[in-house]
């Protein structure tokens, strides 16, 4: 009996010393040429050898011939062709005569390539190419056109040693052989590891390592995969995850939706899973958590320019069959995070961290007169933390005073030596005032016109920058500007 291949829906978007599987990278129908130079092929191995180290399973070797478990000779895998899009199988049969699944004179049988050497121990093919796309990027996996006793054997090149057979449903388990994905060739990309991707580009890594974690198993909708069908994730490992990095006790994940099964966008985070060597130039680092890498949308930010695996992806894979390192126990957060304006009811950059962007208040001050802002430090970190507050120098045209709770704070301001009392996480520091006060005197300009004595102020700026940082971690810092104009 025959059972016609399954194709999973494509959604776009060192060796350690427990690797087990390999994932081989094969460009043999990137036929629009796309990955065309080292550094393109450089970024895709990259991703490969990113799950490389972190999956641990074993993958049973298959020979063309089959297993003698089920498993007869003239086998096929079959996938989406990166560089068409079109259905393609692949068979180890030589040729069309000697294929055992081709009926004579019916196209849909045909194989679209003959001879497949069939699959080494541990290793897991990729094959990789790109087309023009609506998303950024697709993968997936499939089963080809097989005989059933091919889908039910174990040893076979769909389950390769996994004892994970569902009963009347083994064509939709997820296959094991490996998988497929393609890339938009119409974005504009960056394939650079070591920066970041500038405005309008695409950062490749990112995408790849969500479009290859589809053709794995996640957010699929394969047998493996632990949803509820109605939109809702129950894969303990994963939940689990999640309830370590986000202390609480969720008993589930919700996805897109029942038919998208993402997870729901930007509603979970977790940290990035430290084990198996990640790459963390422009992601949130080791400290904070990320949105998870199977969400819908890779929502890049300033303080976000790449994405990783969290511990809530790898997890996912444990969930759907993968054995994977363990994980390895983030630091805890440590973060000042400041927040500006006029007064403590009207303040910006909450969340935002070390940037002046999002966190910069401008004041308007006529005719010279005096005018203030507050800038309040909240603990966003983990645990209890003290920090220490710096603001900046007056000038010859602007006299700063910084005070708290009415006491007067400059020069320990200036100096960089004030420091809060013990935050608990959440907690915030008394709010520090930030006075500032022009020189009139210096700034006023009198005008005689016509027996008339006209008093006019000249145009000039000042910025008064406010930073914090934890006692404990020098490098967890945040910054508050004031900017002032006179007019």
């Amino acid at each position: 009996m025959k059972t016609h291949f399954a194709l999973i829906l494509l959604l776009g978007l060192t060796a350690a010393p427990l690797q087990a599987i390999t994932i081989v990278v094969d460009y043999s129908l990137d036929s629009n040429n796309f990955f065309n130079n080292q550094d393109k092929r450089d970024a895709m191995q990259a991703v490969a050898d990113r799950y490389s180290r972190v999956i641990t399973s074993s993958l049973a070797a298959v020979s063309p011939s089959g297993t003698g478990t089920g498993t007869s000779a003239g086998w096929r895998i079959g996938f989406k062709h990166p560089g068409t899009g079109a259905s393609y199988q692949i068979t180890t049969a030589a040729n069309q005569g000697s294929d055992p699944l081709d009926t004579p004179g019916d196209p849909d049988d045909d194989a679209d390539e003959y001879g497949f050497a069939g699959l080494a121990t541990d290793v897991w093919i990729l094959y990789a190419g790109a087309r023009p796309l609506s998303s950024k990027g697709q993968g997936g996996t499939g089963t080809g056109l097989n005989f059933t006793s091919t889908f039910n054997d174990i040893n076979g090149p769909m389950h390769r040693g996994f004892n994970d057979n569902t009963p009347s449903s083994t064509a939709s388990d997820l296959p094991r052989w490996g998988g497929a994905i393609t890339f938009d060739s119409n974005a504009t990309w960056h394939f650079d590891l070591s920066s970041v991707a500038p405005f309008g580009a695409s950062d490749f890594y990112s995408i790849a390592l969500h479009e290859v974690g589809h053709a794995l198993g996640l957010s699929t909708s394969w047998n493996q995969w632990n949803d509820n069908g109605g939109g809702v994730y129950v894969g303990s490992a994963a939940i689990a995850a999640y309830n370590l990095d986000n202390p609480g006790t969720v008993a589930s994940l919700n996805l897109v939706s029942p038919s998208n099964p993402h997870f729901a966008d930007g509603t979970y985070d977790s940290f990035i899973f430290a084990s198996g060597t990640p790459i963390t130039i422009g992601t949130v680092g080791s400290g904070l958590r990320q949105d998870l890498l199977m969400d819908p949308i890779a929502n890049f930010s300033a303080q976000q320019k790449r994405f990783e695996l969290t511990n809530v992806d790898v997890a996912a894979l444990r969930d759907v069959g993968w054995e994977t390192l363990a994980g390895v126990a983030p630091d805890p957060v440590q973060q000042p995070d400041n927040k500006v304006g006029p007064n403590l009811l009207t303040t910006i950059g909450d969340g935002i961290y070390n940037s002046a962007a999002g966190q910069t208040f401008t004041l308007i001050s006529k005719r010279g007169a005096p005018i203030g802002g507050i800038v309040s430090v909240e603990n966003d970190g983990d645990l209890s933390d003290n920090f220490l507050l710096s603001g900046s120098r007056g000038t010859s045209l602007f006299r700063v005073t910084y005070k708290e709770s009415g006491g007067n704070i400059t020069a320990a301001m200036i100096s960089g030596t004030h420091q809060t009392g013990a935050l608990a996480a959440g907690a915030s520091a008394n709010p520090v005032s930030v006075q500032i006060r022009p020189a009139r005197s210096k700034l006023k300009k009198v005008i005689r016109r016509g027996g008339r004595r006209i008093v006019r102020f000249k145009k000039k700026r000042f910025t008064a920058i406010v930073g914090s940082e934890s006692v404990t971690k020098a490098t967890a810092r945040d910054i508050s500007v004031l900017k002032v104009r006179t007019k």
